[in-house]
């Protein structure tokens, strides 16, 4: 019942009929009151021996006997007119009271319509900063307001985020490229030798601005719905067996060592993505954990989930920035970040890749140092 009530066209519907059933006995208290009031009238006009005689009628009930008709026959002529004149009077009230009914319902029902309306207006001329007032309603108008607010809060925090994210691409941009235009510029100008060293160092830029590319690509994917899966049925140890070894020979280079503990458990999962994932997170631990030396990975059932997890021996992550790994664009405030290569889209890729797989990714520092990134993807149905 109480549901019911909340809804805009049951208190409507409400307010109507109690505004009718008030009509109505105001009516039918207007015409008794006026019918007494002619009848006093009519009697004040009587002879005084007839209006005896009619007082006494309409004490003992006989107001409507032949006796008391006569009377009103012989000194009322007039009175259909004044009926006529009752309905008059009637209908002029129930116009009056229809109007204050439909007045007070604009005015309970519309004052919210109306604030969302004028916040629409301002949000479409960009304000994103405008809310609409809740102001003394419940039901469905709290409800329209809550949700048109709710999306103006997405809209600011959504615009808010493309600043961001043009600002922190703009800047990613530019520094490899102006590298690239000032050595550019001075092979050109014979300021410095062409050499192999050289050329490669050039291409290592490159590389870079290929690979944010490729990220920002990847993302534009994932926030438009369109990244697609070619899921497959893997046996999720035997394929980072497959991937590993072609990460071994550069982690030794940052002076990593990479341990490998993997049970056969098997999955439905897009070979492709689960490289870059796996991609990316070690990248990010040879950037910024390689002073731990050893990157540790390991592969378990735990329930219904594969797990599969990354630790190193790194310093971990600082207060406060492990809620913000997976944003675009997060580079950490440690100043080991300071001057590393990437896009900063890594994790960000990575989180949504394994969400596509409808997957869990979690994050910590581990007791003993170092940062732990740990995925549970659900095993394969026909395991």
């Amino acid at each position: 019942m109480a549901g019911a009530l909340n809804k805009v066209w049951v208190r409507f519907g409400i307010y109507m009929a109690l505004v009718m059933l008030l009509t109505m006995g105001i009516i039918v208290g207007f015409f008794f009151w006026n019918a007494q009031r002619q009848q006093r009238e009519f009697l004040a006009t009587l002879p005084p021996e007839v209006r005896v005689e009619l007082t006494q009628l309409i004490r003992s009930g006989q107001q409507n006997s032949p006796a008391a008709v006569k009377i009103y026959t012989q000194y009322a002529p007039a009175q259909p007119q004044d009926m006529r004149e009752q309905i008059y009077l009637g209908l002029v009230a129930i116009i009056f009271l229809g109007l204050i009914a439909a007045f007070m319902s604009a005015r309970v029902f519309v004052r919210p319509l109306s604030s969302v309306i004028a916040a629409a207006i301002r949000v479409s001329q960009g304000d994103l900063t405008v809310r609409a007032q809740a102001s003394n309603t419940s039901g469905e108008l709290t409800e329209l307001i809550v949700n048109f607010n709710f999306m103006a809060d997405s809209l600011e925090r959504l615009e808010r985020e493309r600043r961001e994210t043009a600002a922190a691409l703009s800047h990613e941009l530019r520094t490899p490229l102006t590298i690239l235009q000032g050595r550019l510029h001075a092979l050109c100008d014979e300021v410095i030798p062409a050499s192999k060293t050289e050329f490669l160092r050039l291409l290592d830029h490159t590389e870079h601005l290929v690979r944010l590319v490729d990220d920002m690509h990847t993302m534009s994917l994932v926030e438009a719905s369109r990244l697609s899966l070619n899921c497959t049925y893997v046996e999720l140890g035997a394929f980072i067996h497959e991937i590993v070894p072609f990460y071994a020979h550069r982690a030794k280079g940052y002076g990593v060592e990479i341990e490998l503990h993997a049970e056969t458990v098997f999955v439905n999962c897009d070979k492709d993505r689960l490289r870059q994932v796996l991609a990316n997170l070690i990248e990010n631990t040879l950037h910024y954990a390689a002073s731990g030396g050893v990157l540790e990975i390991k592969v378990s059932q735990e329930g219904n989930h594969a797990v599969l997890e990354l630790s190193d021996r790194g310093s971990g992550f600082a207060d406060g920035e492990i809620e913000w790994v997976f944003n675009p664009f997060f580079r950490g405030g440690k100043s080991s970040a300071k001057g590393k290569p990437g896009s900063g889209l890594g994790l960000s890729i990575v989180q949504s890749i394994i969400k596509q797989h409808n997957g869990i990714i979690q994050v910590s520092n581990r007791p003993e140092g170092g940062a732990c990134f740990r995925m549970l993807l659900p095993l394969a149905e026909n395991t």
